[in-house]
This record gives structure tokens, sequence and C-alpha cells, in this order.
């Protein structure tokens, strides 16, 4: 029997709401069974971007690469019906029991995968140095330190402790961090006006957006060497998320399974070619294991 998918975008809930939520019962959207189909619905949550990844339109469909990615996992386990829904806050609503699954891009962050249960790697990601098209292409961190160069970024992000790390163990090139919340659109704007230099980005995010803000004449993505890749991005891994029980263990167990199958059958990597013009498909090797 082939797994039934709904796509919905819902209203969310504060914190609080969450957990009143779980803890009585009342307005919960986590997965339960249909006794007379045997199917368990599994709720999933995603804040619905970056693009392209996850993209709500105007029909409020949610899709992107990773629903793509996600729904083709669920064709390949028909004793699950996926309802995928818009929330501000997928984990809060993961922890307290609202949602069953969460993606959003993530990658792997030692508190995160204290709290929850990661999948297997779906794809790997690349950064760019995200610079103004009349600059020099940069060649490093110490490039960027020995240049004076302003990099934006958001407070205990990875890229933030990296950058903290290669100013601790660095102190005669110092990169001068420049920490806020800002969205891609302030950040690109900051570095196409000079407030800024550069920043250190999601290459597919960058593709995708520099259109949409107009600055496709003013900024460019340069490569990044392989060294400045693995210390700024060491795990450039992204995964489901799962909680952190024995329900959340069993869910991840099939997904993972399901995800090797369409990895052998070549429709992971037909997904991601479609959206970036490559396969990032994860090496076999790093299949073998779930980082926790």
């Amino acid at each position: 029997m082939k797994n039934k998918i709904l796509n919905r975008v819902i209203a969310t809930i504060g914190v609080t709401a969450v957990l009143f939520g779980s803890l009585t019962g009342c307005g919960s959207t986590s997965s339960g069974t249909d006794s007379e189909a045997g199917v368990t619905k599994v709720t999933v949550a995603t804040k619905g971007s970056p693009a392209p990844y996850m993209v709500v339109d105007e029909n409020n469909e949610i899709g992107g690469s990773d629903i793509e990615i996600l729904k083709a996992i669920f064709e390949k386990l028909p004793q699950y019906e996926l309802d995928i829904i818009k929330a501000d806050d997928p984990l809060t609503g993961l922890t307290g029991g609202l949602y069953d699954l969460a993606v959003n891009n993530y990658a792997w962050r030692d508190e995160r995968g204290e709290l929850y249960y990661y999948s297997l790697p779906y794809k790997t990601g690349y950064d760019v140095y995200i610079q103004r098209k009349d600059d020099e292409p940069l060649t490093g961190l110490q490039d960027i330190a020995d240049r004076g160069y302003k990099i934006e970024v958001g407070a205990g992000s990875n890229k933030a402790l990296a950058l903290e790390k290669w100013n601790e163990e660095n102190p005669d090139h110092q990169i001068d961090i420049i920490y806020s919340e800002s969205d891609f659109q302030i950040k690109f704007q900051n570095i196409a006006d000079g407030k800024t230099d550069v920043a250190i980005d999601d290459g597919p995010i960058l593709d995708t957006l520099i259109g949409q803000f107009g600055l496709e004449d003013e900024l460019v993505g340069n490569t990044i060497d392989a060294d400045t890749q693995e210390f700024i991005s060491p795990h450039n891994s992204t995964y489901f998320l799962f909680a952190k029980d024995e329900k959340g263990a069993a869910l991840r167990e099939d997904v993972d399974k399901a995800l090797i199958e369409i990895k052998n059958d070549g429709t992971l990597a037909e997904i991601l070619t479609k959206y970036f013009g490559k396969d990032t498909s994860p090496a076999d090797d790093d299949l073998k294991a779930t980082p926790n």
C-alpha cells in the first residue's frame, strides 16, 4: 500500500503551549496509528526555508530538495502516512512530542546530539566565500585576517565557533568577526555596500537567492579550499532529527534503511542533481553508522 503524504502550513505555537500540549495530550499532532489501515502517521516539521532546501510556494505547498528527498524515503515506507507542516520552531515541538521528525538542513552539533537522534546523512554541502565581484578571491582564513576583512556570522553558529577557534589558535592573524542575526538579504547587501567584506555561506543558497535579491552583478561565490572547508564545517552533511526516545529510535531505523535504498537505486542522486546540478550524496562510508 502506497503511503499518504500530507503537506500543509499551520500556525505555530509557543514553547509553553507545546510542552503543555504534550503533557496533557490536548492538540498533539504527533504520530498515531490508524487501526483500520495499520498505518502510522508521522508528523514532520520544517521552518520552510532556506531555499532551495525548503520552500513554501504561493499555494502553501512545502517543497524543496530536502522535502523531496524525505518524500522519496517515505515512498519506501508504506506503513507510514507522512504529514509535513511548517513550524517556527521544529526542534521545540520535537522535544515536546508534537512532531516525530524535523527537517531543516540540520548539520551536526554536539549539543543537539545530546537531545535528538540524528539520521544517516542524506546530502553533503559546500560553502563559498561570498565577495564583491571586483574583489580578489580569498585564498584562506589567514588571507581574511591579513586583509583586515570583516565577516558577518550568527552568534553561536558553527561558523562563528570555527572562526573563534581560529582566532584562539592564530593570535597574529585575527579575523574581525561581526556578530548579527541578519537574514541572508541583509547579510549579502552588507557585503555589496562595503559594510562587511565577506561571508562564508552555503553555495546552493547563494545560487538561489542572489538573483532574488538583485545582487547577481555585485556579488560572487568564490571557491573555498579543502582545508578551510574542513576547518569551517568538519561535518558538512545534513540530517533528519528524531525525538530521543524509543519511538524516535524505531522511526530513525526505518528512515535510514529507506535512505540507503534511494541512494542505491539512484533516486537520491537524481533529486540532488535536479536541484544542485551535481550529485552531492554522502559517500558510502558515511552511511555505515549514524553520528549518535
